[in-house]
């Protein structure tokens, strides 16, 4: 689906490419051709594209080149003087209350005095801090030198979470696009390319444009559905083109892809193509993907498992949440571990700014419908139990501590889309005896 976008060029890669990211914004961002954007394009340019929302993500159809700013019209120039005078003028007043007439020395300024020398001699000064007969606690002195600094605290580097590397982001080249483009003839050329940029929509939208121009020279228009048709013909040729430039690029960088991006290549894959390339790539970059999720999996369970070890049991939840892989489960042993001590938590004992945190912790992880919790707070908050009432939905225990009437699962797609009316009745029950046989 194509739309307009507001976009900024953000460095050059090489001559045929550059980087864009969305004006104003961190992203959505990618890569844009040399050849779709305007003469004189520079970095920091912002400029209107068209761009294609698809699933493997944005793709640039053309770029406008950006207006000039224009100076403003009926503008009135005002003239000031050419004196260098100030245009304000500060002046800084004494504090105190102006009413009030200046006093001389009071009495007490000779026990200030005698204060500072009593202080000057290492002793404390009468009605100071110094005399007060209250004991000295942990951080009293300057800048709280007593109390140990937060980071010698016991276990305090290992709560903090380890910093992951970011996944590269991929950049693929147009090797295959651009051999496919230079093997057709020189009249469907402008057909290819429109199908690199945008597919069959671009190929409408261009020919759409060349009959508008056409039709108002005077000129014969193009004929639509044979334009279609040789369009149909290039499109699998593009299509196999266009994935091998991400597959290459993909597997270039295939340790340090994110999974997401890897899965994304894999399922456009055309097997149907039979191109030998194709199934290649397309097996490296599965067991790449194979290995990788294996080890993100050990990796993950391994993480839940250390923080449940410690007892920490919010950190624990909120690490099996993240599955490295949609088919990623925790090991038995463990979930049931897990559950334990979410059942042992979640009881009358513990305050309810406690149980809204394990809520909250419970409903987004893998083992949400296994919790059991005995009973809400003996002092529960009006607030825990709206809260508790609104995860009714994700963690069913909840929903019998709070009253709350789960409904049932739906029915059968197939069955819910069948009529009653089709649908045979079931026959009541009658009152009249049975005819017996025998007499028949």
């Amino acid at each position: 689906m194509a739309t307009k976008l507001e976009i900024e060029l953000t460095s050059q890669l090489d001559s045929d490419n550059w980087t864009w990211r969305a004006a104003g914004a961190r992203s959505p961002k990618g890569t844009v051709a040399s050849q779709l954007l305007y003469d004189g394009a520079k970095i920091g340019d912002v400029a209107r594209a068209d761009v294609s929302m698809g699933l493997d993500g944005i793709e640039i159809l053309s770029v406008t080149a950006p207006t000039a700013k224009k100076a403003p019209e009926n503008r009135i120039e005002l003239i000031g003087s050419s004196s260098d005078e100030p245009l304000v003028n500060i002046s800084l007043k004494k504090k105190g209350r102006p009413d009030r007439p200046s006093r001389g020395p009071r009495e007490g300024d000779d026990r200030s005095r005698r204060g500072g020398e009593r202080a000057r001699q290492g002793q404390p000064a009468k009605g100071g801090r110094g005399d007060t007969d209250r004991p000295r606690r942990s951080g009293d002195g300057p800048g709280g030198q007593d109390r140990p600094p937060r980071t010698n605290r016991p276990n305090a580097t290992d709560r903090r979470r380890p910093n992951r590397p970011e996944a590269k982001r991929l950049h693929p080249k147009e090797t295959h696009r651009r051999e496919v483009l230079d093997s057709l003839l020189p009249e469907h050329r402008p057909i290819g390319e429109a199908l690199v940029k945008g597919g069959l929509p671009a190929v409408r939208a261009a020919i759409a444009e060349q009959n508008a121009l056409a039709l108002a020279a005077g000129n014969p228009e193009t004929p639509v559905d044979a334009t279609l048709k040789i369009a149909e013909g290039i499109l699998p040729r593009i299509r196999v083109a266009t994935w091998l430039d991400r597959a290459e690029a993909a597997s270039e960088i295939a340790q340090e892809i994110s999974l997401k991006d890897l899965r994304a290549i894999l399922a456009a894959a055309d097997r149907s193509a039979k191109n030998p390339q194709v199934t290649e790539l397309f097996n490296t970059l599965s067991t790449v993907l194979a290995t990788r999720s294996s080890a993100e999996t050990e990796k993950w369970q391994q993480e839940v498992a250390s923080a449940v070890d410690e007892n920490r049991l919010v950190r624990a939840l909120r690490l099996a949440a993240k599955l490295p892989d949609p088919a990623a489960k925790l090991p038995t042993e463990l979930a049931e571990r897990l559950v334990g001590l979410c059942n042992a938590e979640m009881s009358a004992e513990t305050p309810s700014e406690r149980w809204m945190v394990l809520i909250d912790a419970v409903a987004q992880s893998p083992i949400r419908r296994q919790v059991q919790p005995t009973s809400l707070p003996n002092d529960a908050t009006p607030e825990l139990i709206e809260f508790a009432k609104e995860n009714a939905g994700r963690i069913p225990a909840l929903a019998q501590l709070t009253g709350v009437s789960v409904p049932p699962p739906p029915r059968p797609e197939i069955l819910a889309m069948v009529p009653k009316t089709s649908r045979p009745a079931k026959s009541a029950p009658s009152d009249e005896p049975p005819i017996p046989t025998d007499d028949l």
